[in-house]
């Protein structure tokens, strides 16, 4: 049984891998590709609800690891499954996709991640910083706005400790998965509400439209936090780098 369940693990991840190749060797329209999955995905899920929500995460997990834009499918899957299912499908798919990349960055994407993101400014200052500050920096890193792969790939080639990039990881969609899948529960909500096919009472409109403003404001709070932490990080390494210099030419003076 251990053996079996061994290469199906391996099947599955190997499964996942071309997938994602697949998806990001060629230009996708990822708006038109979601438009047509949504009633599909809609449809399957009434008949075979377990079986939808399991491709779902498998594909989140494929999504990451081709560095296609996740934003419009954590909006979709919040549309097509709601808020609680949603969460549950976005939040497992993310780390353990998130998780997936790191790994694959650290062992046989390590080269291929190292050409890909080495040079990247970023990364550099924050290759600087993390040995001060590990869990403080990769928070920052994971909140912050920025693609999804640097956060991934991109720590995978500086020295963030496996224990430091998982605990920041999963503290962190804890909260972040929930913003994008709410937006998507309340269109479907608002689109049924303007259907006519679900009447809800003004207090509970009002509810659901100040609930997800005041999701994505907090979104937008904590995203400007973070690119202006970030940016803090850049400022001392480029002051660090001109101490350096200035010490350097002292020492050949």
């Amino acid at each position: 049984m251990g053996s079996r369940g061994s290469r199906l693990f391996k099947g599955s991840i190997f499964l996942i891998v071309v997938i994602a190749i697949a998806i990001g060797s060629r230009k996708v329209d990822v708006r038109q590709l979601l438009s047509d999955a949504v009633p599909v995905a809609q449809t399957w899920k009434s008949e075979w609800p377990l079986t939808t929500s399991a491709l779902a995460i498998v594909l989140v997990i494929a999504w990451i690891l081709s560095f296609m834009p996740l934003t419009p499918l954590e909006v979709s899957l919040g549309f097509v499954f709601g808020m609680q299912v949603g969460y549950l499908v976005v939040f497992t798919g993310k780390v353990l996709g998130c998780s997936a990349a790191f790994m694959l960055g650290r062992t046989l994407a390590h080269s291929w991640a190292q050409r890909q993101f080495g040079k990247h400014e970023l990364l550099r200052a924050i290759n600087l910083a993390v040995a001060r500050e590990p869990y403080k920096i990769c928070f920052i890193v994971r909140l912050a706005y920025v693609p999804i792969s640097l956060k991934n790939f991109g720590l995978a080639i500086v020295s963030v400790k496996p224990t430091t990039f998982f605990t920041s990881l999963f503290c962190v969609e804890i909260f972040n998965s929930s913003i994008l899948v709410a937006v998507g529960d309340t269109a479907k909500n608002l689109s049924a509400l303007m259907s006519g096919k679900e009447p809800k009472s003004p207090g509970q409109i009002a509810v659901m439209v100040m609930g997800s403003v005041f999701l994505l404001a907090l979104f937008g709070y904590v995203s400007v936090l973070t690119r202006r932490a970030l940016q803090e990080i850049r400022e001392e390494q480029g002051a660090g780098e001109a101490i350096q210099k200035g010490s350097a030419k002292t020492r050949v003076a």
